[in-house]
């Protein structure tokens, strides 16, 4: 009797891993790439340090990232203590 059970199951669960495993790839697939968040940095014109104002950006290539969306001084992250010359972009 056990026997004529596991006869019958066995192709309904391989079907039902097969599919499974179909939909799990098929996610990993259409998951986005994502990008990190950073910080930029823009220049204080008043003299002070050349990287006070700090302004959100991202490490995904598109549109640099300003200090206000689409205008305003470049944001540039810092890429020692004390300069800030690295290229960042404006986050989605």
């Amino acid at each position: 009797m056990k026997s004529i059970i596991l006869k019958k199951m066995t192709p309904v669960a391989v079907f039902v891993l097969g599919i499974s495993g179909a939909f799990f790839t098929a996610s990993m697939q259409s998951i986005s790439k994502t990008s990190a968040p950073i910080l930029g940095y823009v220049d204080n014109l008043d003299g002070g340090s050349p990287c006070d104002i700090a302004v959100n950006c991202d490490t995904q290539i598109g549109d640099l990232c300003r200090q206000f969306d689409d205008s305003g001084p470049q944001a540039k992250a810092m890429d020692s203590p004390t300069t800030c010359a690295q290229q960042v972009y404006r986050p989605d």
